[in-house]
């Protein structure tokens, strides 16, 4: 059985995601006040052992570096986003087992166009997909903003959009 809960960033209009099973669980696009997702794991009585990033630059400031630091969880970082800090490179595609108990696996899916690097994940239980998390691609009654990165990309990230 899986549960996903979601974690309102008061004022800045972001959502983080914590996302399991029983034993382990992934931190999606984590907020800069950690403690929020800490609490969350606790409450569930879950190890989290993944964080993931959709998407790094400069319309969010995340806490996920410091959150794997603090609970020895797995950094996945899309491959294509130039950071300066140790992180697990995601691919398109790529398949990360969150909770072998529950037939819990994310998979990468790559969907450009916020950012030229921007990942969604998608939650499949027993090989069935159950959840997507979408970042800054897809929001609630529109798309993230492609003029964002660099004024020259604008036009083929709205195209890839």
């Amino acid at each position: 059985m899986f549960f996903v809960d979601t974690i309102e960033v008061a004022g800045l209009g972001n959502r983080s995601y914590l996302a399991g099973g029983r034993l382990a669980a992934v931190a999606v696009d984590p907020p800069r006040d950690i403690d929020q997702v800490i609490a969350a794991a606790a409450r569930r009585g879950v190890r989290i052992s993944h964080v993931v990033e959709t998407h790094l630059h400069n319309d969010y400031v995340t806490g996920g570096l410091e959150l794997a630091r603090v609970t020895g969880a797995a950094y996945l970082v899309p491959a294509d986003a130039r950071v300066a800090f140790e992180r697990v490179p995601v691919d398109d595609g790529d398949r990360t087992e969150i909770d072998a108990d529950d037939g819990l696996v994310l998979r990468a899916v790559a969907t450009p166009g916020h950012t030229p690097h921007h990942t969604s994940y998608v939650l499949e239980e027993h090989g069935t997909a159950v959840a997507v998390f979408t970042g800054g691609s897809l929001l609630i009654g529109t798309v993230g903003r492609p003029d964002l990165v660099e004024p020259r990309l604008t036009e083929r990230l709205a195209r890839a959009q």
